[in-house]
């Protein structure tokens, strides 16, 4: 049995004094690694995930400078398609050569790419050529790499730590908006993309460069960083939880974002006033957060997969209080939208939790990378067919009632992994 078996086995006095070492344990783990986790926190607030919630500030401006439509620049968003194709092998490349080395060219490159976006002239397809390549080489500074390193460095806290790093982009798309809008009001579309470079250039570079990599990691967790020696592609498609795990992160992720692409019209379809729909809107982003951070601190103690069910079983009653017939009144609207936005946060610290407890480290991000692919594809089908639904037949019950059944799917998939194996940090 694993020390953290007995941990959560024990009771009685054996069982509070195991709670106080874990608890010490975290304390030291933040104590000699806090440049870490401060740095992913960072990187990940500044990565491309961040530019796509900033995105639409540029839509008007470019409509402006060059006559575009609005669905020519919406198109560049299905770049996330060729960015799903390639997690996997940006994945494979950061477990082969290292985080840190990744980290820094990809930054390299951002720079470059939002310096080629702000020197556009009109020509569509270099839009879109640009976008793909952000989305691509934004990877690289993506919870792809940052949840690698941070699931290296911490053990005993790593589930509420990969939760803290990764609340960086929700504290980003938050703060940042207002600043970029007010750039490019005053100096233009092009002072926002250098704005972009630079953000990268002064703050997420510099803490990459000096803090990742600095950590003091155990010897065996520096032995799997060394190792060239990584599983061959075959032998990873022949493990039954790499496919358990990709399938419960698409059914799982899918339906929560399809939900989140068409809230405000679902709230208002329900007899939700307009402003207070919009209020639903931002409530669901801090029950995300807050999920985020209540399931990291959750799986530190308990088994991921039974959380993680918890949370799913949570999202299916939300999403069929959604799909109540008729209207649906603040409090019971509130109640679904909560349960739901748990439900996501907990979703996207769960996957990268157990890709580290169940696989380790040395293919942390060829895994990652590959149930990002699943995740990018269900979603944009999920996404797809909501509002196909609501073209349909009117309304979204129907596509809502399926939504349910593939959170309860993806609980159900999470369960069958299994027992942790022996401990492989």
């Amino acid at each position: 049995m694993t020390e953290k078996a007995r941990d959560i086995g024990d009771g009685g006095q054996g069982g509070t004094r195991n709670e106080d070492h874990r608890w010490q344990d975290a304390i030291e783990e933040w104590r000699l690694n806090w440049r870490i986790g401060f740095a992913a926190f960072i990187t990940i607030g500044l990565s491309h995930g961040a530019y796509q919630a900033l995105s639409s500030l540029f839509v008007l401006p470019l409509q402006e400078a060059f006559g575009w439509s609005r669905g020519q620049i919406a198109f560049a968003h299905y770049s996330s398609l060729v960015v799903a194709f390639a997690a996997p092998f940006v994945g494979r490349a950061v477990d082969r050569f290292g985080a840190r080395r990744i980290m820094l060219c990809g930054m390299v490159l951002s720079i470059l790419t939002y310096l080629g976006l702000a020197s556009m002239n009109g020509a569509l397809a270099l839009f879109y050529m640009l976008s793909v390549l952000a989305g691509v080489i934004g990877l690289s500074a993506s919870g792809l790499t940052c949840s690698r390193v941070v699931s290296q460095s911490f053990v005993r806290s790593r589930g509420v730590s990969l939760a803290i790093a990764r609340s960086g982009l929700a504290l980003a798309s938050a703060a940042l908006p207002t600043i970029l809008f007010a750039i490019i009001a005053r100096f233009g579309w092009r002072a926002g993309y250098v704005t972009e470079a630079l953000l990268v250039l002064i703050i997420a570079l510099p803490v990459v460069w000096f803090w990742i990599g600095d950590s003091r990691t155990s010897a065996t967790t520096a032995r799997h960083d060394s190792d060239s020696d990584l599983p061959t592609w075959l032998h990873l498609l022949r493990e039954r939880r790499v496919w358990l795990l990709c399938l419960g992160a698409g059914l799982g992720y899918a339906p929560a974002t399809a939900i989140m692409t068409q809230l405000q019209p679902l709230l208002i379809s329900k007899g939700v006033e307009a402003d207070a729909a919009a209020a639903l809107v931002g409530m669901a982003g801090i029950a995300s957060f807050a999920g985020a951070i209540v399931t990291g601190s959750l799986v530190d103690r308990f088994w991921a997969p039974g959380i993680a069910f918890l949370f799913a079983c949570g999202s299916a009653a939300g999403t069929c209080l959604l799909a109540w017939h008729g209207a649906v009144d603040g409090p019971m609207a509130s109640l679904a939208i909560l349960l739901i936005g748990l439900g996501l946060g907990a979703e996207i610290d769960v996957v990268a939790y157990m890709v580290a407890r169940y696989f380790g480290i040395r293919s942390f991000s060829t895994i990652y990378g590959m149930t990002v692919f699943f995740i990018a594809f269900s979603s944009a089908l999920g996404a797809s067919m909501l509002g196909v639904a609501f073209d349909r037949y009117g309304n979204y019950d129907a596509a809502l009632l399926v939504i349910a059944a593939s959170f309860m799917a993806a609980g159900g998939v999470y369960l069958m992994m299994g027992r942790y194996p022996k401990q492989r940090d």
